[in-house]
């Protein structure tokens, strides 16, 4: 794999916006949208032994939503965050410790309705490693890194149906890394990255 550059991440990223809009279509209605919730993720980047690696969450057991998944840091826009990308970096202040400062924000990669009934807008960061994380126990089961060369592999990713309300929803799944599985809307925001730095094939 090519070696990246912070710059040449963040030239890929600002040049970068997936139609999410349209790859939904069949499933979300304009009335639908309207109706969404708006929130933000941010993909934690970093390079360690000159490799970039992302970090990601488990999330807790005792949550309402999406309870013990593999998910970027990320929530719902709350009336006191300036804009989306405020709510990334607090979102991940309080799930993990990474304080906003210490976060280069590249851009985003557009935004991207989810089943569940949120507008997702996926942020991607640089963040200092190694880097002392302050995990809530409340919110997060714990976090790990996956080098982005090994989500660039096809091998290590394939497609598969979902039932969710009562229809069936294609949907992306990595292999289990680790013994963690990403797979879903955080999956697909890994592959939205994976295709702004053209890692795909």
């Amino acid at each position: 794999m090519v070696h990246l550059t912070t710059q040449d991440i963040k030239h890929a990223i600002q040049a970068y916006r997936v139609d999410f809009h349209q790859r939904y279509q069949h499933v979300f209605t304009s009335d639908d949208m309207k109706n969404l919730r708006h929130a933000a993720v941010i993909i934690p980047m970093f390079e360690h032994e000159d490799r970039w690696h992302v970090l990601l969450t488990q999330r807790s057991e005792a949550l309402v939503e999406h309870r013990g998944q593999v998910a970027f840091p990320g929530g719902a826009r709350e009336r006191g965050d300036q804009d989306l990308q405020a709510t990334a970096l607090r979102e991940m202040q309080e799930e993990i410790g990474v304080q906003p400062g210490d976060v280069v924000v590249f851009g985003h990669l557009g935004d991207m309705p989810v089943v569940t009934g949120y507008l997702v807008r996926p942020y991607v960061g640089c963040i200092p490693w190694p880097y002392t994380l302050d995990i809530s126990s409340d919110e997060v089961r714990s976090a790990f890194h996956v080098p982005l060369e090994w989500l660039a592999d096809p091998k290590n990713r394939y497609s598969a149906y979902r039932s969710y309300a009562g229809r069936e929803f294609p949907v992306v799944y990595f292999q289990y890394y680790n013994g963690y599985q990403l797979w879903g809307a955080s999956a697909e925001m890994a592959l939205a990255l994976l295709s702004a730095l053209h890692l795909t094939e």
